[in-house]
């Protein structure tokens, strides 16, 4: 029996059951008495704290069948049935508690809305990806001007030849990491005397060539510089010595002297340049900073990294910080982190006093623990301030015990041996991945190809060809310029596709036919109701207009749904109902939406997954085609070259053409710079080959490719099968029926807006009471309860209290009908996906009796349309018989306010 490690971090290689563990820890602190609200559990994203949360959940009401019970007892000291008793009091513990497991973002910003007045905010602030581009360079400028620093921005744009937008990316670099440059000091230097110093070298370099006999009209040429820029263009002015070609017949030792004078002179030129333009960025970065602050005071958004830096300032510089996080830790004893490998160094600084309390064993967290997993090798995020080397200094720092998890649980034979065989040798301290007994199979195959984008083609229909899932199939590109590119191409030839900008709610069909109404509405321009009718399928007629001061923004969209129809099983503008919520005014919504980032509803998007590799990272995918940059990879062009000492920045570096030949210390910072971005890209290429499942195909241009340092012969492993045979194949939008209403007087709207309003609550009702019997483990009133308190946590601030109340009556009713009893004796498939006819659509209960037949249930909450939910479970049946082969009856089982009917069908 294992003991309990307080202070345990795990290195998960890609694909090692990082969730598993990370949710085996949470479950093991609850099981050992860990209150559920005192347990910090951070994620980057939104859909990994999501996933975590529903794999507590999942794992803890079906725990007797699941593999994390073994490592729960093990990791408690306790038997499998000790674990299995407290079962369900741990549930429900877990579902009424205030749990904290959150992106990391959004424990800072809670942080930050406790302590708001320290920062001049109000708690009720809105965080975004960024602030607004616009009015931020709007306000920036306008700082600029008042403070006369205009010629300030106009020379720094000069000199570093970068755009004036591209000097505001330098300034958000600089603003970040503040904290990290607070100890080094930058001093305004003239450059002049530099000059003037290398000119004079140049001087006496020529009255040596002047004086000698068999000087060549080339050597002659060679030290004629009208300018100390042209002087610095001299190819022989960074050469070790000028004893060689041109120079040999005239070479004396003083003319390497006077090289080396010029050569001290051009080097404090440049340190003397560099230093004047961070001390002009540091000077424009308090104006920027003033800037930010400005917009976020007076209109509540701030981007995630304004958050970071204001909960970082309230924490460590004002004289109450100890105060305040005694505070925040009195309700912290226990610690998660995912992805420790992209935390950057400020998140991490403002963590430690947290971390440094809970590992110390003293006060208020005698029994805390802290726990981290991450993977070096998928350290991708370098450009936003993540720093590959803060797992191991942390984990040294708090004195953490590491282990590492091997086994790929992910990917089939063949892809984990050929990654295991292609980075062996070129990362860092790589250990192989372990195969499990049965993953077997598997395909990987390299292919040559100077015409990449045809090389795609044939390989994507290939795949459909062998029954692949068309949303299982994803294309990872290097640059969203790519995947714009290789969109157009699938497009072409009748391919679906889904893109970043696809999955975005805005950019779906009936979003956009609602914003053009509301435009239409706003703007009264004919062209925008034009292409509302045309979006949604209907004869353009005439609207009537809306009085924006005096209905409410999401009733107009309300309505607009209703009068033309739009529901039709279109989640999308269920979504966007939520999201108009937010927005104060028509205003607000119009010229603000195209930054509205929600995702659109999933079941609703279909298509090959056409994506970039960092945005891949988390993801898997059963058929992986990873493509070559279809252009030449640029430069480096970062301005700045940021020198870190494992997780200290020790200095930066003005980047400068050929510096590096004269300046060891610039070369130095160079050459780690160069290795960081090599790591950087093995890196990527990681994660792209590790999202694969099943198959893994690899598309290389024969030359100036990305691949070239993996050194990849065009070959394949393995046998290409695809394990989930579908088709699908492009929607077919089918022309929507309308009928008119009237827009009368204000007593009309008032009525309407009602009458909307009892719609969409009786849409939220049903939605509800469905999500609560799929999520009920077995229809028992036991199970109900735990079933109802994960619908309020998702649906609650839809329903009353009221219906709520109804909900639970209604479904307590239905699980004691012996009749609905008996037909769901058997095994049951909840919310159960059937394909069929190249449709997708879920059943709300099929039930696979004793004897081999089947039952396919459809639940309704009000007898409306009984014809359609008739003819709806008809096509279930028949689809249901021709799939399996076996006996199959459908019912309508009608769970009303006062009784439980079921129809046959």
């Amino acid at each position: 029996m294992s003991k309990f490690i307080n202070n345990l971090a795990y290195e998960a290689s890609a694909g090692s059951g990082k969730t598993f563990m990370l949710v085996v820890r949470y479950l093991a602190l609850l099981f050992k008495g860990a209150e559920p609200a005192k347990v910090l559990a951070l994620t980057f994203t939104n859909k990994a704290a999501a996933e975590m949360s529903e794999r507590i959940v999942e794992t803890l009401q079906a725990l007797e069948s699941r593999m994390e019970l073994y490592e729960i007892a093990k990791e408690c000291g306790m038997s499998e049935k000790e674990i299995l008793a407290k079962r369900s009091q741990i549930l429900a513990e877990f579902l009424n508690a205030h749990t904290k497991i959150m992106t990391i973002d959004s424990f800072f910003a809670q942080i930050l809305r406790k302590f708001s007045l320290y920062a001049s905010l109000m708690p009720d602030f809105s965080t975004a990806n960024a602030q607004h581009e616009v009015k931020l360079m709007s306000r920036f400028l306008k700082e600029v001007s008042v403070a006369n620093k205009r010629k300030t921005l106009i020379n720094l744009s000069l000199e570093s030849n970068k755009r004036v937008s591209d000097i505001f990316a330098l300034l958000d670099d600089f603003y970040l990491k503040k904290e990290e440059l607070s100890h080094l000091k930058f001093q305004k230097k003239s450059t002049q005397a530099y000059e003037e110093e290398a000119m004079q070298g140049l001087s006496l370099l020529q009255n040596i060539v002047k004086n000698c006999k068999e000087a060549s009209a080339t050597l002659q040429k060679a030290v004629v510089a009208q300018n100390f820029e042209a002087l610095k263009a001299k190819t022989w002015v960074y050469k070790e010595s000028l004893n060689y070609w041109v120079f040999k017949k005239c070479f004396t030792p003083e003319m390497d002297a006077q090289l080396h004078v010029i050569q001290n002179a051009i080097k404090a030129h440049a340190k003397a340049k560099e230093q004047n333009f961070f001390y002009a960025l540091n000077e424009l970065v308090e104006l920027y900073k003033k800037a930010k602050k400005a917009l976020y005071v007076d209109e509540g958004e701030l981007s995630f990294s304004d958050v970071t830096l204001l909960v970082y300032e309230i924490l460590h510089r004002l004289n109450e910080s100890e105060f305040l996080y005694f505070r925040l830790d009195a309700t912290i004893e226990h610690m998660l982190l995912d992805e420790f490998q992209d935390t950057s160094v400020l998140q991490y600084e403002i963590l430690k006093p947290l971390i440094t309390e809970i590992t110390s064993g003293a006060g208020v967290c005698s029994e805390g623990s802290f726990f981290f997993v991450g993977d070096v090798k998928q350290s991708i995020y370098r450009f936003r301030g993540g720093v590959s080397a803060l797992f191991g200094e942390v984990a040294k720092e708090h004195r953490t015990e590491v282990k590492k998890l091997l086994t790929n649980y992910r990917s089939q034979k063949e892809v984990i041996e050929f990654v295991n065989r292609v980075f062996a040798d070129k990362i860092k301290n790589y250990t192989p991945q372990l195969v499990r007994k049965e993953a077997q199979g598997g395909f990987v195959e390299v292919i040559a190809d100077e015409e990449l984008l045809d090389a795609l083609v044939e390989q994507v229909k290939r795949l459909i060809d062998l029954g692949a899932d068309v949303n299982d199939i994803a294309v990872l590109c290097a640059t969203n310029s790519d995947g714009q590119v290789i969109k157009n191409r699938l497009d072409a030839q009748n391919i679906e596709v889904v893109t970043e900008t696809t999955t975005k709610l805005i950019n779906q069909r009936s979003v956009k036919a609602v914003l053009e109404y509301l435009k239409y509405l706003y703007f009264r321009e004919e062209i925008y109701r034009q292409n509302f009718f045309a979006l949604i399928n209907q004869e353009v007629r005439a609207v009537a207009n809306v009085d924006f001061n005096s209905v409410r923004l999401v009733d107009v969209v309300k309505r607009c749904i209703e009068e033309y129809r739009l529901f039709q099983d279109d989640f999308h503008l269920i979504r966007f109902l939520s999201a108009v919520s937010k927005y104060a005014d028509i205003e607000a919504l119009l010229f603000e939406y195209e930054r509205l980032d929600t995702s659109a509803a999933a079941a609703d998007i279909s298509g090959v997954r056409v994506l970039t590799v960092h945005k891949s990272k988390g993801l898997e995918y059963e058929h992986v085609i990873v493509m070559d940059r279809l252009k030449k990879a640029p430069a480096p062009r970062d301005a700045i070259i940021y020198n870190y000492d494992g997780i200290k920045l020790q200095n930066l570096y003005l980047r400068t053409k050929n510096r590096e030949l004269i300046d060891h210390d610039y070369a130095y910072a160079l050459a780690k710079e160069k290795e960081l971005i090599r790591e950087d890209s093995l890196n990527a290429l990681y994660v792209a080959f590790t999202r694969a499942r099943e198959n893994l195909i690899i598309l290389a241009k024969p030359k100036d490719s990305m691949f070239a340092l993996l050194d990849l012969q065009p070959q394949s492993f393995g046998e290409l099968r695809s394990t989930c045979k579908a088709r699908n194949v492009p929607q077919v939008h089918k022309k929507l029926s309308f009928e008119n209403i009237y827009y009368g007087t204000q007593s009309d709207l008032l009525a309407l807006e009602r009458q909307n309003e009892e719609d969409l609550q009786a849409i939220n009702f049903g939605i509800a009471l469905h999500y609560t019997l799929e999520m009920m483990q077995e229809f028992t009133q036991e199970a109900l309860l735990d079933a109802k308190d994960m619908m309020l946590n998702k649906y609650g601030f839809m329903l009353t209290e009221s219906e709520v109340d109804d909900i639970q009556q209604r479904i307590e009713r239905l699980v004691t009908t012996p009749e609905f009893l008996t037909l769901t004796r058997g095994v049951c498939y909840k919310e159960k996906a059937l394909r069929y006819k190249n449709n997708l659509r879920y059943l709300d209960l099929l039930v696979k009796h004793e004897k081999g037949e089947w039952s396919v249930i459809d639940y309704k909450s009000a007898m409306h349309f009984t014809e359609e939910h008739r003819k709806q479970v008809r096509y279930y049946v028949k689809a249901v018989k021709e799939i399996t082969g076996d006996e199959v009856r459908g019912y309508i089982c009608y769970i009303l306010a006062d009784t439980i009917k079921i129809e046959t069908v």
